[in-house]
């Protein structure tokens, strides 16, 4: 009666603090809600707003103060009948409203529809409550009706509302018993959850204090196996960390072998009948937890998720606790081993029929359906291969199929390869009488928490599941902790292999001559290997993921790493190995035992080869380096011999013509001018081809004596780029019509030199943009773009057409003389070489990029203008 009692107050007073935050969030509503009504009323009732206004402003004030009255203390605590008021507030101005309107008629009734909605689904309060709500809702409706004069058509609207407002309550009323009930089973549940944490938590006290007595009991004799290791460590901690990190080797590695022993001792002990099984019921949802939380710590360590479900049923079974414990925790172990990092594994129960079903379930890599018939076998591995990552001898589910069939139940798995696998543990289920169990302590899965012998079995365990190094209290191999080594001049040696305690050993005994640098797997042996590049790698050939020889094979393909010496690692003494090793690029092998003096002998050895090696290879880079450079010289020397050649041969040229063409030019002036001639259709037609033909010759006469004597601007000048791009445009305007030619000029645009030469450089890249584009322009509008802009101390201009684009294969060759893709006749393929020799004399270059069919972009750059080359007398310098 008691227990009831404080339920129902501990209810009521959460049911307090649900009904004070609704209710001013109710209140709040009526506050903004009634208010903006005004809108409505100006629209249905606009010759009653003045008096339906005062009626929602007189509402939303009282609503205010009802809001204001949960904020004090002693009416806060009477919030429900602070609730009741302030809907029946609500209530009664829509009512009085409906009365000043229409009465029955009036389509405000609707609001009403929405408290009680309201109430029904929001308002936190009991039956009974939302009871007399809606009848006090139903009678104050009637009375604003009343105010309507009564009329036929008043009576029939009346009863046809009154139907659908019973209806609603019906409803709302309904809805507010079982929301009630709802919260009330939830808060049972969750009162009843927390009372029985406190006794659960208790009876772990009690089970913990239980389990150190009997660990208490076990202390002696395991002293005298863990004392004499202890003691040996202590007395070499004053020779140095080597002796006692070589300690921790020996022990941690006799450890592992003493699980191994048990496993099979195990096994032996049930085929032969001597392991006897001390049954007792035993709780499976107890069971589960403590085994589930004894493992946490090796799954959080891989950064898995271990989750145990809420158990379903009664769950009690008649079994061993050590050899339940052997079961359950083998099969989670698996699952945590084979389950990749931020991974899930999800524990279940539940009673079945007349059996205990226990579901674990994981995330990980899963097994293939082939392999699955054979997983209970001894000594059977999933992963067999030289590539495996996981240690063990394939005795743990052999131990689990035996142990379980033992106690009557029955194991099975599926699994979808690559996705999870779940295991499934059915053990026959017990009645039990609870008042007769009560006072009997239950055997616990890790009863044995304070075994040392079990604590460094789990930390082995630990190390083979998450890869990690033992945990604080042990020392950790100096190459894991310390920070790199800095000395200069030592060779560099790669150690690779999946055993810390290997690796550990092998860094102890080089790392005084060598700087030394390890990998666990293969991956990380190939990623060190392409960044460090050592001299040398001591290789395992059993590593996960990718195997040693394997490792070996890739090293010796790529030239950046084909020189690293390699020596393999193997426990195969076998010639068969030996041969596989060698042909996958292996230059030595050693067999494991192996002695220390011979490691450091063949080690010395193959560093010394290997620098060798090394010099060599740097050397025949020097080399072809130095004959790269030599022949790019020469390139470039027979290009300007061709170039000095050309000019020596065009400057006789002009100089031969140069005379002729001049008397030429004055006597086509003065023909011009004779009246007889012009005079004469013919003549005068005749006149005009000779002039052509001699603005021809000029035009390469021009361009020749621009190339073979383009000095340096003379009378250099500052001068806007912009004044340059505009006399271009002009000089080529009669070939612009029908192209879209934009401009994007930098404002802090002033270079310094010629502006003519410059713009004789723009004429050329502009013709030369209006001949590429006219040619698509019935495929696309031609467009070019003329830009500039401040780089640094120098200017860029761009020209930037849309047209057919320069072949790849001819875009080194577009820069030299005589070079043009014109037909014979339209030039001599002279502008570019021209424009790129001016504007190397102004200290820039000029480039070309371009995509063939769809652009081309010619450009380059010219140095700023500086305050002292601004102060230059104008008067001094031309054009």
């Amino acid at each position: 009666m008691n227990d009831s009692n404080d339920l129902r107050r501990a209810f009521e007073a959460e049911e307090h603090e649900l009904r004070l935050r609704q209710s001013k969030v109710a209140a709040i509503l009526g506050i903004v809600l009634f208010p903006v009504g005004i809108l409505l009323d100006w629209v249905t009732y606009a010759d009653k707003l003045q008096t339906l206004a005062v009626i929602r402003l007189v509402s939303a004030g009282l609503i205010a103060a009802i809001y204001a009255l949960h904020f004090w203390d002693r009416t806060a605590a009477h919030v429900r009948y602070l609730t009741m008021v302030g809907i029946l507030i609500a209530v009664s101005g829509i009512s009085v409203i409906i009365g000043i309107t229409d009465g029955a008629a009036s389509t405000y009734y609707t609001g009403l529809f929405l408290i009680l909605f309201a109430v029904g689904v929001l308002a936190p309060m009991q039956p009974f409550e939302a009871t007399l709500l809606c009848i006090a809702t139903l009678v104050i409706y009637i009375v604003g009706c009343s105010f309507v004069p009564n009329s036929e058509d008043q009576t029939n609207a009346l009863l046809n509302n009154l139907y659908f407002l019973v209806l609603t309550c019906i409803i709302s009323v309904t809805a507010v018993h079982f929301n009630y009930r709802r919260r009330f089973n939830e808060f049972q549940l969750k009162y009843k959850l927390a009372a029985q944490h406190q006794e659960l938590s208790a009876l772990d006290r009690l089970k913990s204090q239980f389990f150190a007595n009997v660990s208490h009991e076990l202390r002696t004799p395991l002293t005298l196996i863990l004392a004499p290791v202890e003691k040996l460590k202590n007395d070499v901690a004053s020779l140095g960390g080597t002796a006692v990190e070589l300690l921790d080797v020996i022990e941690n590695n006799a450890f592992r072998l003493l699980r191994l022993v048990n496993d099979i001792l195990g096994l032996i002990r049930l085929e032969e009948g001597r392991a006897s099984l001390v049954k007792k019921p035993i709780d499976m949802a107890h069971f589960l937890s403590h085994t589930t939380a004894s493992m946490k710590h090796l799954a959080a360590m891989k950064g898995i998720d271990l989750n145990l479900e809420e158990p379903q049923g009664d769950l009690w079974i008649d079994a061993d606790p050590d050899a339940l414990e052997k079961i359950v925790g083998n099969v989670i172990a698996n699952a945590i081993k084979f389950t990749p990092p931020e991974g899930r594994i999800d524990v279940a129960s539940a009673h079945e029929g007349n059996m205990v079903t226990v579901r674990i379930a994981d995330t990980g890599i899963g097994i293939p359906p082939e392999q699955l018939p054979h997983i209970f076998d001894r000594f059977y591995q999933v992963d067999g291969s030289a590539t495996r990552r996981h240690q063990g001898l394939g005795l743990g589910l052999a131990l689990v199929r035996e142990l379980i069939t033992r106690h009557g139940g029955d194991v099975a798995v599926s699994s979808d390869s690559g996705r999870g696998t779940t295991f499934v543990l059915r053990f026959p289920h017990v009645e039990h009488n609870s008042e007769q169990l009560l006072g009997q302590s239950e055997a616990s899965p890790d009863r044995l928490a304070n075994d040392p012998l079990r604590a460094f079995d789990r930390k082995a365990s630990a190390r083979a599941l998450a890869k990690e190094e033992p945990a604080p209290g042990r020392r950790i191999a100096a190459a894991d902790v310390s920070p790199p080594d800095t000395r200069t001049g030592l060779p560099l040696l790669l150690v690779v292999d999946d055993e810390p305690d290997m690796r550990r050993y092998l860094v102890t005994m080089l790392r005084e001559s060598y700087r030394v640098i390890e990998a666990e797997d293969g991956i990380g042996a190939l990623e060190k290997a392409r960044s460090a590049t050592p001299d040398l790698i001591l290789l395992d050939i059993m590593l996960p993921g990718v195997s040693g020889l394997e490792v070996c094979r890739t090293l010796k393909e790529r030239p950046e790493t084909r020189a690293i010496k390699i020596i393999v690692l193997t426990a195969r003494a076998d010639e068969e190995a030996k041969i596989v090793a060698l042909k996958n690029g292996a230059d030595d092998f050693l067999i494991k035992p192996f002695s220390g003096i011979e490691v450091r002998s063949r080690i010395a050895n193959f560093i010394r080869a290997a620098q060798l090696e090394r010099d060599l290879q740097r050397t025949n880079v020097e080399l072809k380096d130095s004959l790269q450079q030599l022949r790019e010289t020469e390139a470039a020397l027979v290009q300007n011999a061709r170039l000095s050649a050309l000019g020596t041969m065009a400057a006789g040229l002009l100089h031969e013509i140069g005379n002729p063409l001049n008397f030429m030019g004055t006597a086509l002036q003065l023909a011009a001018r004779d009246p007889t001639i012009q005079g004469d259709p013919d003549t005068a037609d005749t006149m005009k081809d000779i002039q052509a033909g001699y603005d021809r010759i000029h035009r390469v006469v021009t361009d020749l004596r621009g190339f073979t004597a383009p000095q340096k601007p003379e009378h250099p000048r500052p001068f806007p780029i912009e004044s340059a791009i505009d006399h271009a445009l002009r000089f080529t305007a009669h070939v612009q019509n029908g192209i879209n030619i934009t401009r994007d000029i930098s404002q802090n645009g002033t270079v310094f030199g010629s502006q003519s030469t410059i713009s004789q450089v723009l004429v050329n890249l502009i013709a030369n943009a209006v001949a590429a584009v006219r040619t698509v322009e019935e495929q696309r509008q031609p467009e070019i773009r003329i830009s500039s802009w401040v780089q640094g101390k120098e200017l860029f201009v761009s020209v930037r057409d849309n047209g057919t684009g320069i072949d790849p294969k001819i875009q080194s060759q577009i820069f030299d003389p005589f070079f043009s893709t014109k037909d014979v006749g339209e030039g001599m393929g002279l502008g570019l070489a021209v424009s790129h020799r001016i504007i190397a004399n102004h200290g820039g270059s000029l480039s070309v990029k371009s995509s063939p069919g769809e652009w081309t972009e010619f450009r380059f750059n010219l140095p700023l203008s500086s305050e002292k080359e601004d102060q230059v007398p104008h008067g001094l310098v031309s054009h």
